[in-house]
């Protein structure tokens, strides 16, 4: 089940996928060859699986236009490595689709799935002290700074229970 905001596909990747996650992923963007792209595809699938109410693996969703839902521009998702009951939200769009308000559309929908998909009560994030749109998409998308790394990059949190 795909979620939409007015723009954009948050996309759950399937095997009809293949092409595009070839040429996208990772988002250091050297093409995979097509069977590096099935073992991403089956990796993003089984992580699908193993997330539950109250705990994320990692979710890791493509980022599509809805008038363009063929074309991957980014991934987007929530990574429970550190701590499955607290993710931290993850952005990454290309260069051609940054600046433009879809890293605001992803959190915002990211932390309405996680609230109401997963029933998570908080989610992390945090970005380079230099990248001021990443902290602009977290804070318009409902996510708060808390503090900062030792390095000066912000913290941002998101709670959906009251404090």
């Amino acid at each position: 089940m795909d979620h939409r905001t007015e723009q954009l596909i948050l996309h759950y990747v399937t095997d009809d996928d293949l092409t595009e996650v070839a040429r996208t992923w990772p988002s250091d963007h050297h093409p995979l060859s097509e069977a590096e792209a099935r073992e991403a595809i089956a990796y993003m699938r089984n992580n699908y699986e193993k997330n539950a109410p109250g705990r994320i693996c990692h979710l890791c969703l493509a980022v599509l236009r809805a008038d363009d839902p063929k074309t991957i521009m980014g991934w987007c998702g929530l990574d429970g490595g550190r701590s499955p009951a607290e993710p931290e939200i993850f952005i990454l769009l290309d260069e051609p689709y940054r600046n433009k308000g879809y890293g605001t559309q992803c959190v915002k929908e990211l932390l309405k799935i996680a609230a109401e998909d997963y029933a998570l009560l908080g989610v992390h994030g945090g970005c380079a002290k230099e990248n001021a749109a990443s902290a602009r998409a977290m804070e318009k998308g409902g996510m708060t700074q808390y503090g900062t790394e030792e390095n000066g990059d912000p913290l941002f949190r998101f709670r959906s229970d009251p404090i």
